[in-house]
């Protein structure tokens, strides 16, 4: 099983992420861990720009469209290597657009977690012990590079709820209370799979 989580900022999806890794026992793979897989490969510099989630120039963008780019044959070859890296590892991994890179993996849980802006600055203000209003911009501004940045690497429209299994508003339920939804959703799914295997 995979499970893969999206999310805007200020969700709490690392809490998440970690209570689902510690309740199925399975690695919790975020961008520094799999950029560390990644070195021991050998394989980090041609993933460099995947990992670091730069914002991206508006014509290179609309030149890599073009499947037969270079610009998008490169992105390509990043996804392919991260999906050689994990493999069909049971695991969970944060962001890196799994929900889109292990569409095709029969055992896939994809996840977004979204909240209320407000309650999310909130929750940026008091883990990053920054200011209101600069908790306001670093919010804006990582939501908007998460959204170009799926855009470039997959076509999709970030946080689309068609691209999904669950879409939670992890604000209102806690972290602790979403990885137990999320849990939930995995036991019914697996209990529907087993009635008609």
């Amino acid at each position: 099983m995979i499970i893969t989580i999206a999310r805007q900022c200020g969700c709490g999806a690392l809490r998440v992420g970690e209570a689902l890794a510690a309740h199925y026992n399975v690695p919790f793979y975020t961008r520094e861990q799999l950029k560390k897989m990644a070195r021991e490969r050998g394989i980090l510099g041609e993933m460099d720009d995947f990992f670091e989630e730069r914002p991206v120039d508006d014509l290179i963008f609309a030149i890599s469209s073009d499947f037969q780019s270079p610009k998008a044959a490169k992105h390509s070859k990043q996804i392919e290597m991260l999906t050689d890296m994990i493999g069909n590892e049971n695991c969970i991994i944060i962001g890196r657009c799994g929900n889109y890179i292990f569409r095709n993996r029969q055992d896939l849980v994809s996840v977004f977690l979204k909240g209320d802006i407000h309650v999310r600055i909130r929750n940026v203000e008091e883990e990053q012990g920054m200011k209101y209003q600069d908790a306001k911009e670093f919010v804006t501004e990582v939501d908007d590079r998460r959204k170009t940045y799926h855009k470039f690497h997959t076509g999709l429209t970030w946080g689309n709820s068609d691209d999904y299994d669950l879409c939670i508003d992890s604000c209102r339920l806690s972290a602790e209370n979403t990885a137990q939804l999320i849990e939930q959703y995995i036991d019914k799914v697996e209990d529907k799979r087993h009635t008609f295997a």
